[in-house]
């Protein structure tokens, strides 16, 4: 059994000894901080890694460095982080600003030239140390929308340069006013071995004997935003002794997606929120949790997992707190009581540690081990007809990819632009490419659904929004904007060029728009404009256009 003094000890004064690091970064912005989302905060497949700072509702606000250091990669992408600026500093830490607008002038300009000479719309350049250099509060990029964001902010990040792991940003001295307690907002109990769960409100009584888990839904709000952000850290306590606790100050983004093993995947299916689970499933290897094994003489806790004695009465107490402290306390009691068992002990088992192989129709899965986080009983699996297959229902998380052989039958041969349909558990649909070999398609996924073999055969629709052009925000840059679109496989790959010379585009997926970067050397007058886009399984679409600069 762990010291529990030891563990509160070191709980209790993370922050102080991280704020005694030499490092100590300053604000990134000008403005109040804000935030719209926290650090580890529960997302779609992985812990959310910085703080999201808004930006009033704008785009091209000042970022300062909030160190002395130097630019160690910029990073250029239609997805993600969209255009981000990486700053290595001295201390051991780097900074990483993303969903940018632009870069400060000198690199923006080093950026257009990089990306240029290569001949690419995107991806991460590395300049050296010595070309770059940063002081505290210097003018840096600025603020925007870029990237898989849906609305203007700044993701900021302090990293461990040795080890990449993002850090909690707070715990550096990033001020935000929050004196706010965190909320409860829901729990429930999961049996581990009986196939039950339920909901119960604070103060109950679970009668339960073995294997009980408990699920949180938990958020907290900062005092000038009404945002539901994540927690800092969670301790829950049986009679007096710990046995699971969640410090949410470093995540490793190699172990980051099983934060679908951390939530309770099934509530989020059904309900579309994220429950906590204060206990561990088998295949689980995340450094944010802790669970411990307790034993006495009316309890015991095995990694999270709950066992009364017949009859004894147990208090459970639980406590959440943001990163001032604020702090939330709830209590029940567990009286133990036998349950029957309801699950068939000669059902099909799906095991985690076990390679899988399943056939279905004209498909077969291979699922590796690894890739599910426990034992999965009661998979769905069956034909609904009209060349659908269900397999896992969009209910059952992957880490890894699991691979799928489609067979074509004779109508689909010889045919070109199969792709494959997969509907999640809501059943909204997304357009999965793959590799064909004869009369067998091969996919990768790492999401179990609904799926269905479909053709694309049309190229993307293409358009110019205007033949003159726009000015591009905080840059020297001018910019040729067009629409482009497709209605299944999606927008893949483009190109553009300016009177045969390669332009660069910077694609916004979320607005279908390419926008064509204009270089400075080409004077004013008419120009031929050429745009080549192709979607997922090839269809190309190549306009040419007279513009006017």
């Amino acid at each position: 059994m762990l010291n529990r003094s030891l563990i509160l000890g070191l709980l209790l004064t993370a922050p102080f000894l991280q704020a005694q690091s030499s490092f100590a970064p300053s604000a990134p912005l000008d403005i109040p901080l804000v935030l719209s989302g926290t650090f580890a905060e529960l997302r779609g497949n992985h812990f959310h890694g910085g703080i999201d700072i808004k930006t009033q509702g704008r785009s091209g606000l000042r970022i300062g460095a909030v160190a002395d250091g130097y630019v160690s990669r910029v990073a250029v992408s239609p997805y993600g982080y969209g255009n981000a600026l990486y700053v290595r500093h001295p201390e051991g830490y780097t900074t990483v600003y993303g969903h940018l607008n632009a870069f400060y002038p000198e690199l923006e300009q080093w950026v257009e030239d990089q990306l240029r000479d290569r001949s690419k719309n995107d991806g991460n350049l590395y300049p050296s140390p010595e070309q770059f250099k940063i002081t505290r509060g210097q003018l840096v990029a600025f603020s925007g929308n870029t990237g898989g964001s849906f609305g203007p902010h700044l993701h900021f990040e302090i990293r461990d340069t040795k080890t990449e792991e993002p850090l909690n940003p707070l715990e550096f001295g990033i001020e935000v006013k929050d004196t706010r307690k965190p909320d409860v907002r829901g729990l429930r109990w999961t049996a581990k071995d009986f196939g039950d769960a339920g909901r119960f409100s604070t103060g109950d009584t679970i009668k339960f004997s073995r294997g009980l888990g408990i699920d949180l839904f938990t958020t907290d709000k900062q005092d000038l935003a009404n945002n539901n952000n994540g927690v800092y850290s969670i301790e829950a306590v049986i009679n007096g002794q710990t046995f699971f606790t969640a410090n949410y100050r470093r995540i490793n983004f190699s172990t980051s997606r099983f934060i679908n093993a951390h939530i309770n995947y099934d509530l989020y299916c059904s309900q579309g929120v994220r429950y906590t689970r204060l206990y561990e499933l088998e295949n689980n290897p995340l450094k944010v949790t802790d669970t411990y094994e307790v034993i006495a003489p009316a309890f015991r806790a095995s990694k999270g997992w709950i066992t009364v004695a017949q009859d004894s009465l147990v208090k459970v107490e639980v406590s959440i707190k943001d990163y001032e402290g604020n702090s939330r306390a709830f209590s029940f009691f567990v009286e133990g009581q036998q349950q029957p068992i309801k699950y068939a002990l000669d059902r099909t088992v799906l095991a985690w540690d076990m390679i899988n192989n399943v056939s279905l129709g004209p498909i077969e899965f291979t699922i590796p081990a690894g890739a599910l986080y426990e034992r999965t009983y009661d998979f769905i699996l069956g034909e609904k007809g009209n060349g659908q297959y269900v397999f896992g229902g969009g209910q059952v998380p992957l880490q890894t990819y699991m691979t799928l052989k489609w067979t074509l039958d004779s109508t689909q041969i010889p045919g070109v632009g199969w792709f494959l349909w997969e509907a999640n558990h809501k059943g909204k649909k997304s357009a999965v490419t793959g590799a064909r070999d004869g009369d067998v398609m091969t996919f990768k996924t790492r999401s179990t659904g609904t799926y269905e073999l479909d053709q694309d055969l049309k190229k993307p629709e293409v358009s110019l929004l205007k033949a003159t052009t726009y000015a591009r925000s905080n840059s020297a840059f001018r910019e040729i904007r067009l629409r482009a679109a497709d209605d299944k496989t999606g927008v893949d790959r483009y190109s553009a060029r300016i009177d045969g010379d390669f332009a660069r585009i910077d694609f916004d997926y979320k607005n279908e728009m390419l926008k064509v970067i204009v270089p400075k050397e080409i004077p004013a007058g008419s120009h031929n404009l050429r745009v080549v886009v192709i979607d997922g399984v090839g269809n190309t679409a190549i306009e040419e256009y007279t513009i006017t600069l």
